[in-house]
């Protein structure tokens, strides 16, 4: 495992280690019950938005399987955690933990510039804060490797990878692979549709969770096939309709590590496609105000209102994005 450094994020850099120990790491909680959204940073518990949660009662999950323990997951990978935080705000109670990842399968093209990767027809994008599994840079990574991505999707639909896990030099047909995305230029005649550089064959696919909504442009869907990739080509076995971000209640505390997919201005912009606004009483940590814009990488605590948007109480960056 490698995690890239850069000196722009020397401000907000969080160090991970792996072990037994207990990892130190920079800013607290909001205090009080709530859900933490973010990368894992380390183990003794989990670290997730520099809190450490004791895990030992929490009902554990990884794409939607119930998880052992902590050895189930790895650092960088994003989840969300339901749970209580104490008033020191460095420490907390787990209740729930849930990684569920963005795309598990084979890359699809390679770049020179260290930066991106092409993976089952998705635009990739690693940062300095990205975690690597299996190798030590992307170079290393070649047409035909299998991955597995965490992360969270830019305002121009490029996964920002938390993590990436290198599970197989090779592609053996019969296995699963899944890609994430939004349903564009529908063929409904001809039963396919596109996911970023990918077309999806979904005419022998079962459709999952739709109820009575049918498949359409903007939908965010999973598409799951056990075959290889013919050319830019899936032939999906299931299309499942899911949530394109997570929802949060009336009044969660929230701390929400994420991307800047929308923006506004300071007082109006969206992180991970959840809506926020912030107030006179906001603080921005180090210069946030300033360097806020579309592609931003931040942290977000705050509340939920009625209307389902998050009033920030604290913003912070923790990049600066592309």
């Amino acid at each position: 495992m490698k995690t890239l450094l850069a000196p722009l994020l020397s401000v907000v850099l969080l160090v991970a280690c792996v072990g037994s120990g207990s990892t130190q790491l920079a800013n607290g909680g909001i205090g009080g019950t709530g859900i933490a959204a973010g990368p894992i940073t380390g183990f003794g518990s989990i670290f997730v938005n520099g809190i450490e949660y004791d895990i030992d009662s929490a009902k554990l999950t990884r794409n939607g399987h119930p998880a052992t323990g902590q050895n189930e997951y790895r650092i960088g990978e994003y989840v969300v955690v339901k749970g209580t935080i104490n008033a020191d705000g460095l420490t907390g109670t787990a209740n729930e933990v849930a990684f569920t990842n963005e795309l598990e399968g084979t890359v699809t093209a390679v770049t020179q510039d260290g930066i991106h990767i092409d993976i089952m027809g998705q635009v990739i994008r690693v940062n300095a804060l990205t975690v690597f599994h299996g190798f030590s840079q992307l170079a290393e990574l070649g047409v035909d490797n299998v991955v597995e991505v965490s992360g969270v999707r830019d305002g121009q639909d490029v996964l920002l990878a938390a993590s990436i896990t290198l599970k197989a030099l090779r592609y053996e047909p019969g296995t699963a692979t899944e890609v994430k995305g939004f349903v564009r230029q529908l063929d409904t005649l001809n039963k396919t549709f596109q996911i970023g550089n990918l077309t999806v064959d979904y005419a022998q696919a079962l459709q999952k969770d739709f109820g009575t909504t049918a498949l359409a442009n903007g939908e965010y869907v999973e598409a799951k096939t056990r075959q290889v990739l013919q050319g830019n080509r899936l032939l999906a076995y299931e299309i499942e309709l899911e949530n394109e971000y997570d929802h949060f209640e009336t009044g969660a505390e929230v701390e929400l590590e994420g991307v800047v997919t929308r923006f506004v201005s300071i007082a109006d912009f969206s992180v991970n496609r959840q809506a926020v606004v912030t107030t006179a009483s906001t603080e921005f940590e180090d210069g946030a105000a300033s360097a806020l814009r579309l592609n931003t990488l931040v942290e977000v605590d705050g509340q939920i209102n009625a209307q389902g948007v998050l009033v920030a109480e604290e913003v912070s960056v923790k990049d600066f994005g592309f």
